[in-house]
C-alpha cells in the first residue's frame, strides 16, 4: 500500500507569538477584530508560505506594533486541536531597542510596554500572554537559541536547540 500524503499538509496552521522585552517591561497589543477583539495579547500571527518562523515573528511584531526586535530564541510551543485544524504556535523571546510602540490601527488598536505589576492586573489579557510575559519578566524562561545548518541557508532552515 502506498503512503497517502493527501491527509497531510491540509488542516494545519503554524502561528508565532513574540514575547518582546523592552528593558523591564513587555510589549502587549490590544486586538481590534475577530473573536478576541478587545483582548490584550502578545503580538503574533501566522507563518506565511516561504518564510521561517523566526522571520514571521519579527514581521508580525513590526506590522502590529512598529517595533524592531532581535530574537533571543524559542521559549515555548503550544499545540491545539480544533474542529477545523491542528495548530502549532511557537513563542519567541525578543528584545526591543526601546519602548516605543505604535498600533497598526487594523489588527491592533493599541500597543504598549507594561511592567510585571501592570501585566498582573491588565484585563482582559489572554491567559497564555499573561503566563509567558510574566515568566519572561521574572527571568524564568528557558531559551532555545538559533543555530545554523551547515548545508542550508538561514532563510531556508533554522534550528533552535
Amino acid at each position: 500500500m502506498a503512503f497517502d500524503e493527501s491527509k497531510y499538509r491540509t488542516g494545519y496552521s503554524i502561528g508565532v507569538g513574540g514575547v518582546v522585552v523592552c528593558g523591564s517591561k513587555a510589549l502587549l497589543v490590544r486586538r481590534a477584530w475577530g473573536t478576541h477583539a478587545g483582548d490584550w495579547a502578545i503580538p503574533g500571527g501566522f507563518v506565511e508560505r516561504g518564510e521561517t518562523a523566526d522571520v514571521a515573528v519579527r514581521r508580525e511584531v513590526l506590522e502590529e506594533a512598529d517595533v524592531e526586535t532581535e530574537i533571543e530564541g524559542v521559549i515555548a510551543v503550544r499545540s491545539r486541536v480544533t474542529d477545523i485544524e491542528n495548530s502549532a504556535y511557537l513563542l519567541f523571546l525578543l528584545r526591543a531597542t526601546d519602548e516605543r510602540a505604535r498600533a497598526d490601527g487594523r489588527e491592533v488598536d493599541e500597543a504598549g510596554c507594561f511592567t510585571l505589576s501592570e501585566i498582573q492586573v491588565l484585563e482582559p489579557l489572554q491567559a497564555l500572554s499573561r503566563l509567558v510575559t510574566s515568566q519572561a519578566l521574572r527571568g524564568r524562561t528557558r531559551v532555545l537559541t538559533f543555530h545554523t545548518h551547515p548545508k542550508y541557508a538561514p532563510d531556508e532552515y533554522v534550528i533552535y536547540a
